[in-house]
């Protein structure tokens, strides 16, 4: 069902269509007109839209003092002749002059019928009619559409002259931002710009092609987050010999570069990555007071609680001891800790918002790299206050196995991720909020650790050597005729119908040999299944007369 901008004119379409039917072309005919006469940019009154379609105009007071601006008037009224028309059921037949469907209005004005559904909102009128196998289609009266590319000269031709792009094309579009983008730093909008001018292709077309490319090949992305510009070959060549701890004088003098562009370049790239870094914190309503930086950042810090330090467990090792000695935090220091963690992130996020990463001052990058230093050492406060924390929870899960280390490591991951995610505001404690977490996390890491050890052991082929020399001595005939006698006396406590079950299917004192449950089955009538059952039952029954070692001679 077509979607109205105005509401009278959804409701004016339909009274039409309680309208007589007789009438039916005769709107259709009004409201082909008035799409005609229609200013985009201009407005216009109900009254004078109503009286258009129908001849009549309402005495008194106007209904409404708003007019319909022409965009949204066209548009509705191409939906209104849809509507008025599928209510009608107008058959083919009816029309008495040329028409086209959408497949032929499309082969002829050389576009494709997804550009003719765009045109539609833009004054290119369909009638809905029924055709003679019955179906009810969209017909464009010959009259619309040359009334349609007589207003709209320019949008037909440049619809009929646009073509789809062949891989080709996009392989030269996208290699071209290449070169641009490794002679300089540029983003996406100039070198869209460019790219079109050069191919004779439009600007969306080009930034469309270069988007999808981008989010196709991620690691090998041209433009970075809001068409940012791209890290150029060189810049990033730059990044990796600081990264290899030459100063910023020997990159000079390798690139041949002055040192004041080196040091802006390294300034680009260190905001780029800040950039793509997530920063999600957790609001709290201070964040936007206007005096947010005296409150949280300025306030003095919540004194300590003035307890002696713990007393170091006996069975904690060396290396472990050093944890007990940082203080815990009091809820007071932990509030205060995350409030400004939090906030911190919160100043971030805004000002990586607001800045041209080309064109960042001195002042602004110390300003970021501070806020982002202070971040980090308040984060690491709080993860080494709870290291502890980590050791006990992992002691209780594997205690101290061989791969205690490595679980703790799994658990420091945890206690990260929740020092992200912890919201100080509902009055809970982090310890509490951070155990669930490790603890959710090695209800699943641990099972799967102990399974790969059970699974991919080596190394055991000495073990089992050594152990194929320590077999019993095979026993003696008395110790035979022993088990025998035991084990027809367990039998005979049996019933008839278990005793024949235990006894022809391990091959007691048969001549036949052992039978398989199925054979048993078809031997008593029953399902293999229910012969297990009784047998199970049998089994069990001798447990309770013969020892455990008979039972598993049994077994054998």
């Amino acid at each position: 069902m077509p979607k109205f901008f105005n509401s009278d004119m959804a409701e004016l379409a339909l009274q039409l269509t309680l309208s007589p039917r007789r009438l039916r072309m005769e709107q259709i005919r009004g409201i082909e007109n008035l799409i005609g006469l229609i200013e985009p940019d201009r407005a216009y009154p109900f009254e004078l839209v109503c009286y258009r379609i129908t001849k009549y105009r309402k005495r008194g007071p106007a209904k409404t003092g708003f007019s319909i601006p022409g965009k949204a008037l066209i548009s509705d009224l191409v939906a209104m002749a849809e509507v008025i028309s599928r209510k009608a059921a107008i058959a083919v037949s009816e029309l008495q002059e040329p028409h086209k469907t959408h497949q032929q209005v499309a082969e002829e004005l050389d576009v494709s019928t997804k550009t003719i559904r765009r045109w539609r909102s833009r004054g290119l009128m369909g009638i809905r009619v029924v055709f003679e196998d019955g179906v009810n289609r969209l017909a464009f009266l010959k009259r619309t559409i040359d009334r349609f590319v007589d207003q709209h000269k320019d949008l037909v031709a440049k619809g009929a002259s646009f073509k789809q792009l062949t891989q080709l094309e996009r392989d030269r579009i996208v290699d071209r931002a290449r070169e641009l983008r490794s002679q300089q730093p540029i983003k996406l909008h100039p070198a869209a710009c460019m790219i079109a001018q050069e191919m004779g292709r439009a600007v969306e077309t080009i930034r469309y092609t270069l988007r999808r490319y981008d989010e196709a090949h991620p690691d090998t992305a041209l433009f970075g987050n809001n068409g940012q510009a791209g890290l150029c070959e060189r810049d990033a060549a730059i990044w990796r010999c600081r990264e290899a701890g030459e100063s910023a004088a020997s990159i000079s003098r390798a690139f041949d570069c002055p040192v004041e562009r080196i040091e802006q370049i390294l300034r680009e790239v260190q905001l780029r990555k800040w950039s793509q870094m997530q920063w999600d914190y957790v609001p709290h309503e201070l964040f936007d007071a206007p005096n947010a930086d005296a409150i949280i950042l300025e306030a003095p810090e919540p004194a300590a609680s003035g307890c002696p330090p713990p007393r170091l467990p006996k069975d904690v090792p060396p290396y472990l001891r050093s944890l007990y000695l940082t203080p815990l935090l009091t809820p007071e220091q932990e509030h205060d800790l995350f409030r400004r963690y939090n906030y911190l992130k919160c100043k971030v996020t805004r000002t990586l918002r607001v800045l041209d990463l080309e064109e960042v001052t001195q002042a602004q990058y110390e300003m970021l790299r501070d806020l982002i230093g202070r971040a980090q050492y308040v984060k690491q406060r709080i993860i080494q206050a709870n290291l502890r924390l980590v050791v006990s929870i992992t002691k209780k899960h594997v205690g101290w196995s061989p791969s205690f280390f490595e679980i703790i490591s799994d658990g420091n991951v945890s206690l990260m991720r929740a020092v992200e995610k912890f919201d100080c505001q509902r009055g809970t404690k982090f310890s509490t909020y951070a155990t669930w977490s490790i603890m959710k996390n090695y209800a699943r890491s641990i099972p799967e650790q102990r399974y790969r050890s059970a699974r991919y052991v080596t190394g055991q082929e000495e073990l089992l050597d050594a152990k194929a020399d320590h077999h019993p001595a095979p026993a003696s005939k008395s110790d035979r005729q022993h088990v025998r006698k035991a084990i027809a006396e367990g039998i005979g406590e049996l019933d008839e119908r278990e005793r024949e079950i235990v006894s022809s299917h391990f091959g007691l004192g048969g001549k036949c040999g052992a039978l398989t449950l199925e054979q048993l089955g078809q031997r008593f009538g029953v399902t293999k299944e229910r012969i297990r059952q009784i047998e199970q039952r049998a089994l069990a029954r001798l447990r309770e007369v013969l020892a455990p070692s008979l039972v598993e001679a049994i077994a054998d």
